[in-house]
C-alpha cells in the first residue's frame, strides 16, 4: 500500500513538522511491512491545478493532509477535487483545524473519508495497520479517529491518550532531509503542552506540559548543528517553563555552538537574574526570542486568563536589550476583551517602549475549541466564518478601529520592525512625540491618505516616504529638517554602501577635491592605524571597496544642533557596519 503524507505550507520557506513525525514514527514501529510513505510539501501560494497533479502522479492508495487553519480552505478544495478523480483512494486529514469538529467536517465534505483527531502518531500508525491489511470493519476499535462505515454513516471513536513518553517518538529529520531543507525554516519542539491556559490559544485545551528528555533533545540538537542548518523555530510554546531545564539546553547550545540559530518562544518574567547572566554571555546571533505581551490592561488579562508581571517582564526584558546579543521579539494581540483603542494604544506604548528588535501586532483570531470562541457572544464578537476566523469587531472596537490599526502594524513593520531606521526614530520620538502610537497613526494617515498603504516599497522609497512625512507633516523648522535629514541619511548609508544618494540627502556645502582628500586620508599610515586598523597594508583603491567617506551639515553622531559640514567615515568590511567622525570642516 502506497501512503503519501502532505501538508500545504504558509509560505515556501516553510517545512511542516507534522508529516515527518507522522512518517517516522510509522515506518519505526510498522509490524507487517506491508506499506510505504512519501511525503510531499507545497505552498498555499502554488496553483491547486499544479499540486493536484503532482499528487495525483503519485498514485497512492491513501492520500493524507495536515490541516491547519492556513490551508484548510486550499486542502479541502484539493480533497474535493482528487476524489473526483481518484474514487478509490482513501483520503485523510487531520491537525487542529479538523480536530476540534470533526463530523460536521466530514458532513460538509463528502469527499474526506476520515479524520485522525489531536495528537496523530500513534492514531496514524494504528490506522495504516488496519488499512494495509484490508480489514476495514477493524476501524472501530482506533481510538482517535472519526470516518465513515459501509453504510456511509459517520462514526466517531473514543479520544486516544497522549503519548507519555514522548522519546518514542523518532527525530523527523534525516540528514538527507536537511540537506534539502538547508534555505528552509525548520521546526522542532522539546515538549508539548503548556502550563498556562489563555483563552485565545488552543495549547489551553491539553492541561500539563510532556517533555522529551534531555539527553534526546541534546542528541537532536547536535544534528542540527553538524548539519548546519541555518535556523531551528522551537515550537515549544513555553520554553523556559521549568528554568533548570531551559538553562541546560542554553549552555549546552552555547558549549556546542555551530552555525545554526535558535528561535524560542519564552514567557520573560519566569527568568531569573542566575539566567540573565548566563544568557548576557550567549554569543550574538546564536539565540533569538519571541515574547507575548498581548495586552497590559489588567483587565484583560484577567478575561483571556493570562497570568503576566508586565513589571518583572519589562524588567528583564530591557536587561536582554541593553546586552544586544539576543534578537528581541514581542507580541500585541489587538482585539482582546474590553481592550478598546485607547487601551491597545497604552498597550502598544508600554511595549514599544521596551525597544525590541520586532513589535508585532496580531490580530486575535476565535480558534475552533478556544474558550475565546466559546465566549465570542458574551463580548458581542464578530469574525470570519471561515479561516483564521479573525475578529472583525466587539463591544468595545469597531471595525474602523481594528482597520486603523492594520494601518498602524503596516508602517510599524517598514519603519521599526525593519531596523533601518532606528537613529531616524530615535530623534523623533526625542523631539516630536510623547507617544509611539501617535506617529505610527499619523504615519499610517499619511500613508492612506497618498495611497501608499499594502503596496510593496523598496527600502529607498521608504526613505523618501519618511521625509517627505516629516518635512509635510511634522516640522515646518528649516533647522529641525536639516537634522533629521542628517540622521535619516546617517541611517541610509549605515544600512546601503552602495545607494545612490537621493537630492535631500544632499549636503549644503560642497567640498572641493574630496576625492583627493579621500584619497590622502587612506594613504596615511597614521590614519588607517587609527580608523582602520584591519585594513592595514591594503592599497587605497581595494580600501575604497570597503569604506565610503559622506559629508552631513549636522553631526548625525550626537544630539549636537551646530550646523556646519561633518565627515563620517562608513566602514562595511565588517557584519555591523562601523562608523566614525573623522572630522568637522575645516580638518
Amino acid at each position: 500500500m502506497k501512503v503519501l503524507l502532505t501538508a500545504l505550507n504558509a509560505k515556501y520557506i516553510h517545512s511542516s513538522l507534522a508529516i515527518r513525525y507522522l512518517e517516522k514514527y510509522c515506518n519505526r514501529y510498522q509490524e507487517e511491512k506491508n506499506y510505504s510513505i512519501q511525503i510531499k510539501e507545497f505552498s498555499i501560494n502554488e496553483s491547486l491545478d499544479q499540486i493536484m497533479a503532482e499528487i495525483y502522479e503519485s498514485r497512492a492508495d491513501v492520500l493524507a493532509f495536515s490541516v491547519y487553519i492556513w490551508n484548510v480552505e486550499h486542502t479541502l478544495s484539493l480533497i474535493d477535487r482528487l476524489k473526483k478523480v481518484l474514487p478509490e483512494a482513501i483520503l485523510v486529514a487531520g491537525g487542529p483545524e479538523v480536530s476540534y469538529d470533526p463530523v460536521e467536517i466530514l458532513e460538509e465534505n463528502p469527499a474526506l473519508d476520515l479524520i485522525v483527531k489531536g495528537e496523530g502518531e500513534e492514531t496514524f500508525r494504528e490506522l495504516l495497520a488496519v488499512l494495509a491489511g484490508k480489514e476495514p470493519e477493524v476501524l472501530e476499535g482506533i481510538p482517535g479517529i472519526v470516518y465513515r462505515d459501509k453504510g456511509g454513516q459517520i462514526r466517531e471513536n473514543p479520544e486516544r491518550e497522549l503519548i507519555r513518553d514522548l522519546d518514542r517518538i523518532p527525530f523527523p529529520y534525516t540528514e538527507e532531509e536537511l540537506a534539502k531543507l538547508k534555505n528552509k525554516l525548520i521546526y522542532y519542539e522539546a515538549s508539548r503542552g503548556c502550563p498556562y491556559n489563555c483563552s485565545y490559544c488552543l495549547s489551553s485545551t491539553i492541561k500539563g506540559v510532556r517533555a522529551f528528555s534531555l539527553d534526546r533533545v541534546k542528541e537532536d540538537l547536535l544534528l542540527f548543528i553538524r548539519n548546519k542548518v541555518r535556523q531551528i523555530k522551537f515550537v515549544d510554546r513555553t520554553f523556559n517553563y521549568d528554568k533548570k531545564r531551559a538553562r541546560e539546553i542554553f549552555e549546552f547550545l552555547m558549549k556546542n555552538r555551530g552555525d545554526t540559530s535558535f528561535h524560542f518562544e519564552i514567557t520573560a518574567e519566569l527568568l531569573d537574574e542566575e539566567l540573565l547572566e548566563l544568557l548576557q554571555r550567549a554569543p550574538e546571533g546564536l539565540f533569538q526570542f519571541e515574547i507575548g505581551v498581548q495586552t497590559t490592561n489588567e483587565r484583560t488579562l484577567e478575561l483571556i486568563d493570562r497570568r503576566m508581571d508586565f513589571d518583572r517582564l519589562a524588567s528583564n526584558v530591557r536587561v536582554l536589550r541593553e546586552q544586544d546579543n539576543i534578537k528581541l521579539y514581542l507580541d500585541l494581540i489587538a482585539g482582546l476583551p474590553e481592550e478598546d483603542y485607547q487601551s491597545f494604544q497604552r498597550s502598544f506604548d508600554e511595549a514599544y517602549a521596551l525597544n525590541p528588535h520586532v513589535l508585532h501586532l496580531g490580530f486575535l483570531k476565535l480558534l475552533k475549541g478556544s474558550k475565546a470562541r466559546a465566549d465570542a457572544g458574551h463580548y458581542n464578537y464578530k469574525y470570519t466564518g471561515e479561516a483564521p476566523y479573525e475578529v472583525l469587531e466587539n463591544e468595545v472596537l469597531s471595525y474602523a478601529d481594528l482597520l486603523k490599526l492594520k494601518n498602524i502594524e503596516f508602517v510599524v513593520d517598514k519603519y521599526h520592525n525593519s531596523g533601518v531606521f532606528a537613529n531616524t526614530l530615535d530623534y523623533i520620538f526625542r523631539q516630536h512625540f510623547q507617544s509611539y502610537f501617535e506617529f505610527y497613526e499619523r504615519l499610517a494617515d499619511y500613508f492612506q491618505e497618498k495611497g501608499l498603504l499594502r503596496k510593496a516599497h523598496s527600502r529607498l522609497a521608504l526613505y523618501n516616504i519618511l521625509h517627505d512625512f516629516y518635512r509635510g507633516r511634522v516640522t515646518g523648522s528649516e533647522e529641525e529638517l536639516g537634522i533629521f535629514t542628517a540622521f535619516l541619511k546617517y541611517d541610509l548609508l549605515l544600512h546601503d554602501g552602495r545607494v545612490r544618494l537621493p537630492d535631500w540627502a544632499e549636503s549644503d556645502t560642497i567640498f572641493e577635491d574630496f576625492n583627493e582628500w579621500r584619497y590622502n586620508f587612506l594613504a596615511d599610515e597614521k590614519n588607517l592605524e587609527r580608523f582602520l586598523p584591519h585594513m592595514a597594508g591594503k592599497s587605497v583603491k581595494d580600501i575604497l571597496k570597503q569604506v565610503r567617506f559622506e559629508t552631513f551639515d549636522y553631526d548625525p553622531t550626537t544630539d549636537s544642533r551646530q550646523k556646519g559640514t561633518y565627515i563620517v567615515l562608513f566602514d562595511y568590511s565588517k557584519r555591523h557596519t562601523g562608523t566614525v567622525l573623522l572630522c568637522s570642516i575645516p580638518c
